[in-house]
């Protein structure tokens, strides 16, 4: 009994996101009213509310399991070992490029505009660069090339979902990296 609850709470979920994001295509979060989502997914608003407080709760829950996924693609990464991050970033790029409507709404800032700084500033990939910058001696120089690294690495995501033409996740995984090592390299 508790599996087919489970099974009917996770598609009562996907179809208000599914919903969610189709309206956001087309007005900002705060005109989405919560009538016409629930219309939209097919769901009453009282199943909505069992839920979620707001479409901003519901925002919340979707970046969270974005951010999630993202972190359970980095979790095993061996920042020792150049093949290890490689690996795992690709497999962020993989998730990101297949989850393309998503990551692009959260991405681009059109929504919530601290995603960025969550995703960022996940575990994972702070402990790869401070990894990466252990010979760096100056905490200063650290943190500002750490800051330098992430915002440019994010432009370069940013650039890349909406690029039409985009390369594959593995190319941009290797300019990434490329031009990361360079930032962190050179500051040692």
């Amino acid at each position: 009994m508790e599996k087919k609850e489970n099974q009917r709470i996770m598609l009562t979920k996907q179809l208000l996101q599914t919903a969610f994001l189709k309206l956001l295509k087309i007005k900002p979060i705060h005109a989405i009213s919560i009538r016409e989502l629930c219309v939209e997914a097919g769901i009453n608003r009282t199943t909505f509310y069992y839920h979620y407080g707001s479409q901003y709760d519901l925002l919340e829950d979707i970046s969270q399991r974005f951010l999630d996924s993202i972190a359970r693609c980095l979790k095993d990464a061996d920042g020792s070992s150049q093949d290890g991050i490689q690996q795992r970033v690709t497999l962020v790029l993989h998730y990101i490029e297949d989850n393309l409507e998503l990551s692009t709404l959260l991405l681009n800032n059109s929504i919530d505009p601290t995603f960025a700084e969550r995703l960022f500033s996940l575990q994972q990939i702070t402990d790869l660069l401070h990894l990466a910058l252990a010979d760096c001696t100056d905490e200063h120089e650290r943190r500002a090339t750490v800051a330098f690294a992430i915002h440019g690495s994010y432009k370069l995501l940013c650039d890349w979902i909406n690029d039409p033409e985009r390369i594959s996740p593995e190319l941009q995984t290797e300019r990434i990296l490329r031009l990361a090592r360079r930032v962190c390299v050179d500051s040692v």
